[in-house]
């Protein structure tokens, strides 16, 4: 399902959904199409969702135009033992 699919059936809500289609701009992943999971009724109700997620699992608003994942390099951890 498009994002802006997801948009148009359930505005204005936190929805939960994983990756189905995604491209890399600069430092960002953005989503093109998503396996959508379910509708969240709030706030508080999305926070206690977004601990629940598996790995590739989101939740995210559709207030957003477009969905956009900070990618963050992993450098590691560097000193003596």
């Amino acid at each position: 399902m498009k994002w802006e699919d997801v948009r148009k059936q359930y505005p204005n809500t936190f929805v939960k959904f994983e990756i189905v289609e995604s491209h890399i701009e600069e430092d960002k992943e953005i989503v093109d199409e998503v396996a959508f999971i379910k509708p969240i009724k709030d706030g508080k109700e999305a926070m206690k969702e977004h601990l629940k997620c598996k790995t590739g699992q989101y939740v995210y608003n559709t207030v957003k135009s477009r969905v956009e994942i900070q990618l963050v390099k992993y450098i590691g951890i560097r000193g003596k033992m």
